[in-house]
């Protein structure tokens, strides 16, 4: 990897996108700027509803999307932010575009990597591939300011009550496994309460462990020893605690399973959604009759 940056430093060819980068931001920030001098009716009907970086999603509940873009594709994006956040956003991307450094950029920041890779490709240069951990995700300054749309709250939402679920299911299994062996004489086995993950097999004395997540089985793991079912325990505790909202590892196999279940399961109370739209759409057809008299 060293030399690959070696060579990129002398082409320095990361310069013109990140000085691209910083004026499509600032134009973005003017834009919303002037679009927030307008009064609410002006608004919606204005043609001005999006610029590079932000687009309106529903003007009665002042919600916009929010998109960090580099060399003109999206590398990320924060959906229905509230009004008040969005210049928050904006220039915390600024921010963000500041402090890539063209001559040696922070290659360990997930979004960092995806914007050089994207001027690598342009540019004809080798890409570079690194596979991040979950602390160091977590770890990462977020061009987004650790500000949240609604939908990623109610992920969250979602995910803190699964995580709840899912820790107790693994430490009751835990203390399962740890006392079996010392009630397996008589009946004092049955005397345990089961775990709801776990299934004992005294005829071979193993385990099938298997992972509740939204109350759906995410995967299973078959005739395994006592040892190896702890350490799986374990190993599946880590990765919900180090489960990133913002930027989850994708690229985990069960991370992914994870952050899908989530996104699945996020319903956004669409009959409240309904009474909005149909009562914007009856203003909108008010106003559109005032003003073609």
């Amino acid at each position: 990897m060293t030399n690959i940056l070696q060579n990129h430093k002398k082409g320095n060819f990361l310069r013109p996108y990140k000085e691209q980068a910083l004026k499509d931001i600032q134009i973005s920030i003017e834009e919303w700027n002037k679009f927030q001098e307008k009064n609410f009716f002006f608004q919606i009907f204005s043609k001005q509803k999006k610029s590079i970086h932000w687009e309106t999603s529903n003007f009665m509940s002042n919600l916009f999307h929010v998109h960090l873009r580099w060399s003109k594709k999206i590398i990320r994006s924060q959906t229905n932010i509230e009004k008040k956040d969005v210049l928050n956003v904006l220039n915390a991307m600024k921010n963000f575009y500041s402090k890539i450094s063209v001559i040696k950029p922070d290659l360990s920041h997930p979004d960092i990597i995806k914007c050089f890779n994207l001027s690598a490709k342009e540019s004809n240069i080798k890409q570079i591939k690194i596979k991040f951990k979950d602390s160091i995700e977590i770890n990462s300054f977020d061009p987004f300011n650790n500000v949240m749309g609604k939908d990623a709250k109610n992920i969250e939402q979602k995910y803190y009550r699964e995580k709840k679920v899912a820790l107790k299911y693994i430490e009751n299994s835990i203390d399962y496994i740890d006392q079996i062996n010392d009630k397996l004489s008589g009946s004092g086995s049955s005397k345990l309460e089961k775990p709801k993950i776990i299934i004992y097999s005294k005829i071979n004395s193993r385990y099938e462990l298997r992972f509740l997540w939204c109350n759906a089985e995410l995967e299973s793991y078959k005739n395994l020893k006592k040892i190896d079912v702890k350490k799986k325990l374990n190993l599946i505790k880590k990765k919900i605690n180090y489960f990133n909202i913002l930027r989850p590892n994708l690229s985990d196999s069960l991370t992914n399973k994870m952050y899908k279940c989530l996104l699945n399961n996020n319903v956004m109370y669409p009959s409240y959604i309904t009474r909005i739209k149909r009562k914007y759409d009856k203003i909108k057809r008010k106003l559109k009759k005032n003003i073609s008299i």
